[in-house]
């Protein structure tokens, strides 16, 4: 292999929501790069993260977990998920091995089906599976013959992900660096910082607000406090659909908000390595799940 040519390409990650993609990506990278969640719709963006080794350079492309739309915005989310199908080299579903595989995993098989591109199959979660169960769900999915890969793994835990990797860079072509190999991200840092307050509103509101809930970064400046720290000042506007919601996510007296404002300002400070001062507002834009300009405005 010559000196500047390695095994590079791109993995897309998918499956049905909560099955643990993000998870799986943030502990290969030994960092925290993607924001995580019990709730479905959780990623919403197709998301880079890149891997750099010796002899490889891999990106995985997280996308969206497939489910049922309900609206527009939730087409689009399945949209996104199935564009990265025809646009990756290697094509990763994971489920979750502990739960079991069931409609929405074949949903996605199905989807997968016709793909020539390489397939590998990511029994998750074996921390907490099984060993009965998993054999079985082994032997079912290989008798199918749709994965040329299948292999047990716990995001949770790192079970078999250095496995998993050497897999990924045995089937992946020779070529260049994609990225830098500083990068380990293609977000910007107003991207991250939106997502990190949706993700602590996503831990600290009910079930069924954060569908319905999404956060724009309106200001973003880096500057220097007076002792020469450094300091990132940013305002973020949350966005709800109902009134309702808007009290629910400001909370008594503004409770709830500065709960989501600390631990979202903590991790950022841990993140960017400076001093974080963020505002939030919290306003009402009715249906806008449902409206094409908004949903085009976010990227959705």
């Amino acid at each position: 292999m010559e000196k500047n040519i390695i095994k590079s390409g791109f993995i897309g990650l998918i499956g049905r929501t909560n099955v643990g993609k993000s998870t799986l990506v943030n502990k290969i990278l030994k960092q925290k790069i993607l924001i995580t969640s019990d709730k479905v719709q959780t990623t919403r963006n197709l998301i880079r993260c890149i891997l750099n080794t010796d002899r490889s350079q891999i990106i995985f492309v997280d996308s969206p977990g497939f489910f049922k739309p309900k609206n527009l915005f939730q087409q689009r989310l399945n949209n996104a998920a199935d564009r990265v199908i025809g646009d990756v080299d290697i094509i990763v579903v994971v489920v979750d091995a502990a739960g079991g595989i069931g409609r929405g995993d074949r949903f996605v098989f199905e989807q997968i089906s016709k793909s020539k591109l390489p397939k590998i199959l990511l029994l998750n979660k074996i921390d907490l599976a099984e060993a009965g169960e998993l054999r079985k769900q082994r032997e079912e999915i290989a008798g199918e013959k749709l994965f040329d890969d299948i292999l047990e793994v716990s995001a949770k835990t790192g079970e078999n992900l250095d496995k998993f990797i050497r897999i990924l860079e045995d089937r992946l072509p020779e070529g260049p660096r994609y990225y830098d190999e500083d990068m380990v991200c293609d977000q910007t840092w107003e991207k991250i910082l939106s997502e990190t307050v949706r993700e602590k509103l996503f831990k600290n509101l009910s079930d069924e607000i954060p569908h319905s809930i999404t956060v724009e970064v309106d200001d973003f400046k880096e500057s220097r406090t007076r002792s020469g720290e450094k300091l990132i000042s940013a305002e973020c506007t949350i966005y709800a659909e109902r009134n309702s919601q808007k009290a629910i996510i400001i909370g008594k007296s503004g409770h709830m908000l500065k709960i989501v404002g600390r631990q979202a300002r903590q991790e950022l400070e841990e993140l960017f390595g400076n001093k974080v001062f963020l505002q939030l507002w919290v306003k009402v834009r009715k249906n806008w799940t449902k409206e094409e300009s908004f949903l085009d405005r976010f990227g959705y």
